[in-house]
Order: C-alpha cells, then structure tokens, then sequence
C-alpha cells in the first residue's frame, strides 16, 4: 500500500508518556508528526520492526538519537502508543501487543505480563492484596483482560496502582481505580463507558470488525485521537495533556455525545470537567448543524453567569472548534445572560436602563432611600430586611401583583411575615417600582421579565437550536424562565433543546432556582459527574471539608451530595499556615511563590485568592516588591503566555485553574468580612452568607491542581475548622 495512503492515530497513552519527557524531545516529535501525516514516506520517517516483540506489527520510529517512538502498524493504520528513551522505548513495546476487543468495542494495548514485573509494596502477612476480594470473573466482566490479571493480584495498595499505571491498558487502569475507589460495578460501567452486558451487545454488533473499523467505533475514539489535518495535529500537541480537549472521560464523551428527547442537567463536584462536558455539548450540535443544509443559519447558544467565564469560555472553545465560532454566520455563541438581554432589549426599542452596575445601580439606591423616608416601616422589619425580600422573594419569583406576593412561598427566608405585613411591604414595593419605571430604570430581574413578554408575544424567530448553560447554580428563576423562552418547548418536540451544568455547592452569588418551577423538566435526564481530574485526592478533601454541615440543592427541587467524588491524583497536603500579622503572610506568600518547582510550571500557573477586592493590589505589591512578576486579572480572558502570577479575587478565578494556588488572610476578622455578616437581616440570612462564604472557599481552593497554601494572621476563620486550642 502507498505510504501516503498511511492513517495516523495517536493513543492517550502516547499522550501521557511525552509529558514526562523534555520540552526538546516532545517538540521534536511533535515536528515528525506534522511531516509524517503529509508524507509518511519522508527520509528520516521509517518505522522499524522491534526485534523480539511479541506483536509483529509493533514498529518503533527514531525520533532523535536517544528517543523511539513506538506504534503499531495494522494495514493503512499507524497507531502511536508511545515515547521514551531507546532502551525503555523497546523494554516498554516488547511484551506490549493490540487487542480487539469486541466486549468492549474497543483497541485495547496490553501488555502479557508476570506478576513479579509489577512493583509493588511490601506485604505483610495481614495485609491483603487491593484486589484481593475481587474474583477473576469479576475483573474480566468489567473489562480487565485475561493478561493484565497476575498484575492485579500482585497490587497491594493504590499507591502501587498508581505507580503501575503504565503498565496498563487505560481502560484498565480506569476500571482498576474506580474499583479501589470503592465504586459499585454499576458505577464502574457508567464510569467506563462499557455496557453490562457486553456479550449481549457484541451479539448485535457487526461480527468481527478490523482494526480499520474497530479504530473508528465511538469507543474506541474515547481514548484514540485521529486527526483531520496537520492543524488539528499541531493545535492537540501545544495544547498538551491536560488541554487536550478532545479526550473526555467515557462518561463525559456519553453524556456530551448523545441526543436528548428534553432538556438535559449535568451535576458534579469542582473539577469533574462539567465545563469541558459543556463545550464538548456546544461542539456536538454545532456539529450537526453544519452536516445538515436545512438547518443554516442556526446556532447554540452557550451562556453562563459572568462576563469573565464567558470569555474564558470562549477562549477554550477556539482551541476545541474554532471553525464554529469563526463561520459566518457563527454556529456558536458564547455570551453571559446578562449581555444576551440588554443587547436583545437593545434591538427592541426597551425604553429603559438596565441597572447592572456603575451609576444606575447607585440611582437605584437613591431611589430606595427616598422610598424608605416617605413610609413607615413594618413593626421588627429593618430596610436591609425589606431590601432584602424584594430581591430574593418578588424579583426573584417575578412577583407583579399583591394578591401573588400575599400567596407566595418565603421558604428559606427566616422571619415570618404575617398578611398583614406582607400587605404593608406591597405598598413600599408597589412605590419603589413606580419611582424606578419613572426613572427609566429597571433592575435585571425586570429585563429578563420583559423579554420573556417579548418572546412570548412577538414569538421573533430567533436563530438558537439549543441553549447551554454553565455554572447554572449562580443563576436565579428569571433567568431560567429566559432560558427556557429563547428555546421554548414545540409541538414537535423538546429533543436537544437545553444542556445545564452547575454545582449547588460552588453556588457563590446567593442565587437558587428549581429548574421545574421555571418550566424545565429534566427528570429522567440529570447525570453527576463524580471523578476530578484537577486536583489531588489531598486538595479535594480538605475543600470538601470546608462545606462540613453544609446541604445543597440539586439544582431542582431534591438534594444533592458529594458522596462517590474522588481524585484521581495523588500530591502533598494542603500548606495551612497560621502567622503573626499579615505583613508576614504577605513575605511567606512571596517565599512560596519563590520555592514552587519551576521546572514544573510558569509564574503564570499560580494564582493568590484574595475574598476581598481591596486585598488584591496589596499583594500584587508585596509580590512584585519581593522581585515576582504578577498579573491583575479583572474582566477578559486570561492570556497565560503573559508572565506573572495571577493575583484576583475568589470570585473571578471561578472557571480557572492553577498548578499551585495560595489564599491569603483567612483569618477570623476577615473571613467572612464582618461588613457582610453586619448586614444579615436575621439569623437564617446570617447562615445563609456563612454558608456562601463556605462555598467560596471550597471554590477557591479547588482551582488549585497541585499545591496549595491557605495562611492568616491571628485567629484562623471559624470556617477553617482548625482547633485553637
């Protein structure tokens, strides 16, 4: 066969072994790639047969003159599964061989290993194998195959799993995990990816599949990359691993990849990947979008809370498709809701301002005060409790009449409002939304009131297919009525129309909302993600906690829980560090900083958390006083090829990650800030910002992936739950 003619596919694994190699080496390869996919014939490209390897389509590709790349050579298809140094190269590919695998659907690379090849802890003669306790039929009915069994016996703890990773086929080692996790083989399936009757399912299946066609399956792509061309190639290898958007986890890639007949919530804790699952989402639709001429012209809209999010959002997605945001016109597009409305109430003529922020919102305040001067309050009811209801009560749940207001449930608010109060509260409301309209000014709950009357009236054709939203706990019933308008419900069908994500437990705004209060079925369609991928097992624990007593909602009108997250990674324990005044947090920040393994990340992969907004210039300075470049990161996407450490506040690293992360001044006069626990109305809305604070903080130390540093001065924060004594 022609040489040009040659597929080039690259495992996971072939992934995993370049980052543990130097930067010369990886490029080096990467640059043999671009040229081997135009031409494989190319001087200086030959693959070479592996003397003594078991598998005979093995091959190995020199890739300079103390590094092999290894793959495997099965008709027009070239697989690379691996790169190391020479000998390691050709110790790693001797006993290695592919494997079709039709219970799985699946190329699997195993390797034929003894037990005694597999490094393992010392054993005691009490102590039992990890594995000890699952039988073989088991370990095979999951998908373990028959010669990666020895190896799982001789595993004594996951420390020793962890070590042999390699040693393993990724699906595997997956299965393994999840195992010594304690997942339930139902969870292992779901987690995998693999149904729990695979032979049932291999009966349906087309008999006998080959390597061409086994590559191709759904299941086989979940952890094989083929590219379209020597752009997608390149843009995948600078990317790197942990950016390598095109591989999900088989349950994210089952979730993402498939059709709804409704719309559809994804849940799980901080770094499960439901953001990543989101774009995947807006990927897939655009996807079909553009493969169907019928349907030109129409888009996914992908939303979320915050400007800054949107951004990165949007930045993310131009590495995983960015023929979608560039089409004319786009088939995606990423804006935060509150962009969408004032833009869309723009083009309607809406004769009012929207106060977000800025001079309309002190105007609105204005307005508040010259109402509370001209009427006399309820007995007990103070203005920031009255304040306060007309936020989370009649704006919130779209309150327009008494008689609705006098029939609504308060559930969550602490002091009780007899009919008489809540009839005397109507009068102050009705004026300050007379006064407010007179103004010409309206509070973002109005603007998306009014353009749901607008899309409901004027039915307009708007272009969206579907509607994704992501970090859906910080957004309130107005704006999933919205949601649910710009996409309604159609006498033919609901299929495909809205994919939400989110986790109560990161709610950090104070905002709730029942997805079926606001017209939004998704029962029998919600999935939880529970395996994070950024952090360590360490970080993750100590994040959780911090939520100690906490209880969240689902997102809907049930509970949720973290029980099942867990990390795959294991690291060093979170540095908690208690100092004498905040000028010596600020120098051991500094010394921190300075101590990071540089070999292992950029100044630009570390981030300081300040909770308040005034901290983050005061450590911007004493970092840059102690010779450390730092960035402010504010509004706008974050470019990490400018040098810097990240200095912002909790609230705006949301969506973020970082190699190491340090959160400053968690100290019980600062944490929560006293200016916020003075303005709780009563003891329910005292606990409610203790416990938004206890999110910030878990949302806070979960953008770190490997190191984190949390310090105070003084007395540590009540929400630390570190003894004093």
């Amino acid at each position: 066969m022609d040489a040009i003619n040659k597929r080039v596919s690259y495992d996971i694994g072939c992934m995993k072994s370049l980052r543990k190699l130097p930067d010369k080496v990886a490029l080096r390869f990467m640059d043999m790639m671009t040229r081997y996919m135009s031409d494989p014939s190319a001087n200086g490209l030959n693959l070479e047969t592996v003397e003594g390897a078991k598998d005979s389509s093995i091959k190995s590709l020199r890739v300079d003159q103390g590094y092999r790349a290894i793959a495997f050579e099965v008709g027009r298809d070239i697989m690379f599964v691996h790169v190391n140094e020479h000998d390691k190269a050709y110790r790693w590919a001797g006993n290695r061989r592919v494997k079709l695998d039709p219970d799985t659907n699946r190329i699997r690379v195993v390797e034929e290993l003894e037990a005694d090849i597999v490094e393992t802890a010392p054993q005691t003669a009490n102590e039992p194998r990890l594995f000890a306790a699952v039988s073989e039929k088991r370990l095979k009915a999951l998908g373990v195959q028959q010669e990666e069994i020895a190896a799982v016996r001789a595993l004594a703890s996951i420390d020793a799993l962890e070590a042999a990773e390699e040693a393993f086929d990724p699906l595997t080692y997956q299965i393994l995990y999840a195992l010594a996790a304690g997942y339930s083989d139902e969870e292992v399936y779901a987690l995998t990816g693999i149904p729990e009757q695979p032979e049932a399912t291999a009966e349906n299946a087309p008999a006998d599949l080959t390597f061409d066609q086994m590559i191709e399956t759904e299941e086989s792509r979940q952890t094989i990359f083929i590219p379209e061309d020597e752009k997608e190639l390149r843009r995948v290898f600078e990317e790197g691993l942990e950016g390598w958007r095109v591989f999900l986890h088989p349950d994210q890639r089952k979730i993402a990849y498939r059709d709804y007949n409704g719309p559809a919530m994804v849940r799980g804790g901080a770094g499960t990947g439901k953001t990543v699952v989101a774009m995947h989402r807006a990927k897939h639709l655009a996807d079909q979008i553009e493969q169907d001429m019928t349907r030109a012209g129409q888009r996914v809209l992908l939303t979320t809370f915050t400007t800054s999010l949107a951004q990165d959002i949007e930045a993310n997605l131009r590495t995983l498709c960015p023929e979608h945001l560039d089409a004319r016109p786009p088939r995606i597009e990423v804006i935060n809701l509150d962009r969408w409305v004032s833009q869309f109430l723009k083009r309607k003529n809406f004769a009012r301002e929207v106060a977000f922020f800025g001079e309309a919102r002190d105007r609105l305040d204005e307005i508040w005060r010259e109402v509370f001067d001209d009427h006399e309050l309820p007995d007990g009811l103070s203005e920031a409790f009255i304040h306060a209801e007309w936020a989370q009560i009649v704006q919130a749940k779209g309150l327009i009449d008494q008689r609705s207001y006098l029939k609504a449930s308060r559930a969550g608010r602490g002091t009780p409002l007899d009919r008489r109060k809540r009839a005397a509260l109507w009068i102050i409301f009705g004026d300050y939304r007379a006064r407010m309209i007179s103004g010409g000014l309206a509070e973002p709950d109005d603007a998306y009131r009014e353009a749901i009357e607008i899309l409901a009236a004027e039915a307009p054709s708007l272009p969206y297919a579907a509607v994704i939203v992501d970090e859906a706990q910080d957004m309130g019933e107005q704006a999933f009525r919205l949601i649910r308008a710009i996409v309604p419900e159609t006498p033919s069908g609901d299929s495909n129309s809205l994919f939400i994500v989110g986790d109560a437990h990161q709610r950090i705004y104070g905002r709730r909302a029942s997805m079926a209060s606001c017209g939004i079925n998704v029962r029998g369609r919600s999935r939880r993600l529970r395996l994070n991928y950024r952090t360590t097992q360490e970080i993750r624990a100590w994040a959780v906690s911090v939520l100690e007593g906490v209880s969240v909602d689902d997102l809907d009108e049930g509970s949720d829980t973290l029980r099942g997250y867990v990390s795959l990674l294991h690291g060093v324990s979170p540095n908690l560090v208690g100092c004498a005044s905040e000028e010596e947090e600020l120098k051991g920040v500094a010394s921190w900083v300075r101590a990071l393994p540089s070999d292992d990340m950029r100044l630009s992969d570390v981030g300081v958390l300040c909770a308040r907004r005034s901290d983050v210039g005061r450590v911007s300075e004493a970092l840059r006083a102690g010779g450390i470049e730092t960035v402010t990161l504010q509004a706008g996407a974050d470019d990490r090829s400018i040098p810097g450490v990240r200095v912002t506040t909790m609230h705006r690293a949301k969506g973020l990650e970082f190699f190491a992360v340090a959160i400053p001044f968690v100290s019980d006069s600062a944490f929560p800030p006293p200016g916020a626990l003075k303005a709780a109305v009563d003891a329910a809305d005292r606990e409610d910002i203790v416990t938004q604070y206890q999110s910030l903080l878990h949302v806070a130390a979960t953008r770190a992936k490997r190191a984190l540093r949390v310090s105070w001065s003084g007395t540590p924060s009540s929400l630390l739950n570190i003894s004093t004594d």
